[in-house]
């Protein structure tokens, strides 16, 4: 029977679209944990959900004049749709709005009270005058009494992390007006967390392998003493309370919050006491994954809770990760610092942002993200590296086509590949098992330029030059090393491995191990370009068609024609250096293409305005021109390629260059932007050479 592990990320508010800071924070960690633990033969039950009853969705609520229930499930709704463009997967992604949702917490509160662990007892709570209505602890804000943070809220300090009360803050205020609050006494049920200070502080110096941020801020957080918690809340928005004389008030977020793991798991099994029996599996393992402000809810409370219903496996592995800033602020919904993830997969692929978040992952440090880096690391790392290695070599083995493990003769290249291959996977698996999941990427990072080394130094083409067993085993090996790419970035570029492993004829998920046997290296379709770069420099390049009305020698110059251009509504005149090439008389009337943008120059004592396109090779000068039918003056626009360009070498080049290449029967001048092609057209038809040069020369 297979092993069976649980797999969470924490439940985000659904107070607006999803930022960044969070896809980094928690879910695409915890997506690339449960792939990979699925990938390795474990029975996976992974889930997450929206935290629908906290405080920034009864603030959205009340700024846009909404019921709560409108900004739930339009965030909910959007949530969902998010993280579905991002491949980021789960078993169960509730609600904590449901009716099983409130049954749960019902069913789990009357067993801590029956256990003696929740009491009633008076607090203090801040009541607003003006609005007529105690106020939720993150409707106050204050000076934070441990750090001083300005900006801290009733509940937590940002800052510092400190978990607070709204009667600790310094000079607070109600956000709404930012009156001076009233505090009265108000009666309410709390959790006896003070009881388990000693449990939690065994259990937590028991996790030596969890990463230091979190065992830091546990212990630190037990050594101040833990204190009771209030459960419940003046509100109306929330959880009912399951006791008589609550019928006001409702159950405070952050307890029933984390009550939505056991929710989730009971959805995916369908039953709520088959998901407490599995909780009371001591050989069960499970992992949260978290951003750092929500180590204490996770490493403390959320055990102390378990530990107050008895009998309940405590948490595995808590997996906090440190904050990925924007331009040196944390990402934050409420404040809009940084960008929703909606509005980057507007822009970019979602590949593209799986891998700029993996590349910059937050785990031992907060790091800080920046929209050029992100598009350089994609353009030069993903595309230029990995990309241009996947292509190299399987263009190689589709014209080649199958070849078996018995039909190489592999040299010392060869071996060290295999032998890298191995390594890079057992470093990858190894890195995972301890969720290390950006060294883990590293590693598959690493794998990918040597794949490019290798194909360099093997020499694959001039190997196949000569069909034997040499050139079967560089083709195979080249093969083996985008299979093994391939299966190991099931995990993290889910999208991306299942067409590379389509190519090579597999429709199912490949199991990842380190010793991986590809007995055939085949592929059963044409692998296609995998990306597109990037481009967001404007490409400031006006072309246009000009007729030429007349030719002239320059006076100056042996080799230099001076041409008199129509393009429409104006004259000009260009010098140009093609007087070897053409003569005068074939020359005018042909409409050529300029340069129109460029600023006037003086070459050897006469005004040029503007430069005309031309390619050169051995054979001399080949004019680009407009179809006959084209206008004078008439812009040319860039388009879409549409042929067949895998034969012209394009990786080196940058920004945008202009080279030759056959479409049809014609020769036609290609645009490149940062590797990819486009096609230069008029109104009449497409650009084309003139003569016969040869493909892939430079146009200038």
């Amino acid at each position: 029977m297979k092993e069976r592990v649980l797999v969470f990320a924490a439940l985000p508010y659904v107070n607006s679209g999803l930022h960044l800071g969070q896809i980094a924070g928690a879910y695409l960690p915890y997506d690339v944990f449960r792939r990979f633990l699925k990938l390795r033969g474990y029975e996976v039950i992974a889930t997450s959900g929206s935290d629908e009853h906290g405080t920034p969705i009864t603030l959205k609520s009340i700024r846009e004049g909404v019921p709560p229930e409108s900004i739930v499930e339009k965030y909910h709704k959007l949530d969902v749709e998010i993280f579905k463009s991002l491949n980021i997967e789960f078993d169960a992604y509730i609600e904590t709005s449901s009716s099983i949702h409130k049954e749960v917490t019902a069913k789990f509160l009357r067993k801590l009270m029956d256990n003696g662990y929740i009491y009633e007892a008076e607090m203090t709570q801040p009541f607003c005058e003006i609005e007529n209505i105690f106020l939720a602890d993150r409707y106050v804000q204050g000076k934070c009494p441990h750090c001083g943070y300005e900006l801290a809220t009733g509940d937590q300090c940002e800052n510092c992390g400190r978990t607070l009360e709204p009667n600790e803050l310094v000079n607070p205020v109600c956000i709404f007006d930012h009156s001076t609050p009233v505090f009265k006494q108000t009666k309410h049920l709390f959790f006896r967390l003070s009881n388990l200070q000693d449990e939690l502080l065994k259990y937590i110096e028991s996790k030596g392998m969890w990463r230091q941020n979190v065992l830091n801020f546990s212990k630190n957080f037990i050594a101040n003493g833990l204190k009771d918690r209030p459960i419940t809340r003046d509100l109306n928005w929330g959880v009912e309370v399951p006791f008589s004389g609550y019928e006001n008030k409702r159950i405070y977020v952050w307890f029933e919050a984390l009550l939505g793991y056991l929710t989730g798991v009971s959805t995916v099994l369908g039953s709520q006491d088959e998901a407490l029996a599995l909780w009371k599996d001591r050989n069960l393992k499970y992992y949260h994954f978290i951003g750092k402000d929500n180590i204490v809810f996770h490493s403390i409370i959320w055990p102390g809770m378990l530990i107050a219903h008895g009998d309940m496996t405590l948490p595995h592995y808590v997996a906090a990760n440190e904050f990925l800033n924007y331009q040196g602020q944390k990402f934050s919904k409420s404040r809009g610092t940084g960008y929703t993830v909606q509005q980057l997969l507007d822009k970019y692929d979602s590949e593209f942002l799986r891998f700029g978040v993996l590349y910059n992952l937050p785990e031992d440090h907060d790091s800080d993200f920046s929209l050029d880096e992100f598009e350089n690391r994609v353009n030069t790392e993903l595309i230029d590296k990995f990309g241009n290695f996947v292509n190299r070599a399987l263009v190689l083995a589709f014209k080649k086509g199958p070849v078996s493990s018995d039909q190489i003769a592999q040299n010392g290249l060869d071996v060290e590949a295999e032998q890298t291959i191995k390594q890079g996977m057992s470093k990858i698996i190894s890195e995972m098992e301890g969720v290390h999941i950006r060294n883990a990427f590293k590693a598959w990072l690493d794998l990918a330029y040597y794949g490019n080394s290798y194909i360099t130094s093997r020499k694959t083409w001039d190997a196949c030059k000569k069909d034997d067993a040499n050139c079967n085993a560089a083709i195979y090996t080249g093969v083996k090393l985008v299979y093994a790419l391939a299966v190991s970035g099931q995990i993290f570029l889910p999208k991306t491995s299942k067409k590379i492993l389509s190519w090579l004829g597999f429709d199912e998920p490949i199991e990842l191990r380190e010793d991986l046997y590809l007995p055939v290296a085949r592929l059963v379709s044409k692998p296609e370009r995998l990306y597109e770069k990037i481009t967001t420099k404007e490409l400031n390049l006006e072309l246009r068609v000009a007729k030429v009305d007349d030719v002239f020698d320059h006076p100056n110059a042996e080799k230099l024609y001076l041409l008199d251009l129509n393009l429409g509504d104006e004259k000009r005149r260009i010098v140009s250096g093609i007087k070897n090439h053409y003569d005068k008389s074939t020359l005018k009337g042909k409409k050529i293409v300029i340069v129109a943008n460029l600023k006037p120059a003086t070459i050897r004592g006469e005004k040029s305005n503007g430069m005309l396109l031309a390619a050169e090779d051995e054979s001399g000068i080949h004019l680009v021109l407009a179809p006959e039918q084209a206008s004078p003056g008439e812009e040319v626009r860039i388009g879409d390629w549409h042929i067949d360009t895998s034969e012209i070498s394009i990786e080196t080049f940058r920004n945008f260059n202009i080279q030759t290449a056959k479409a049809d029967s014609k020769t036609v001048p290609v645009l490149f932007l940062d590797g990819k092609p486009l096609h230069l057209e008029t109104s009449a038809g497409m650009l084309y050479v003139d003569g016969s040069p040869k493909e892939g020369i430079r146009i200038k």
